[in-house]
């Protein structure tokens, strides 16, 4: 399902309140906002993409290296045959 407009604002409100990114005009059209990702933003991305990649290796710990691609492999499949479906829908 896609994100309502909203949401999406909601969400830069939040980011720009805290600093993670910066929002300014768009030069060739002021009705527009250009999104920029801020030095704190691109350290808690960091710091963000660290902690999945520890929680990843947890869980996956029982699998080999062969394994573990063999499931994004399958989970790669199912994602494309669920995102064909929601698009076919009215």
């Amino acid at each position: 399902m896609p994100a309502h407009v909203s949401d999406i604002v909601a969400t830069i409100n939040e980011l720009a309140q805290t600093g993670l990114v910066e929002r300014t005009p768009d030069q060739t059209d002021r009705r527009r906002n250009v999104i920029t990702v801020t030095p704190a933003g691109r350290q808690r991305l960091r710091w963000l993409d660290e902690q999945v990649l520890d929680i990843q290796n947890d869980l996956l710990a029982p699998l080999s290296g062969n394994e573990r691609a063999e499931l994004r492999r399958l989970l790669g499949r199912l994602l494309s045959h669920h995102r064909a479906e929601a698009k076919q829908e009215p």
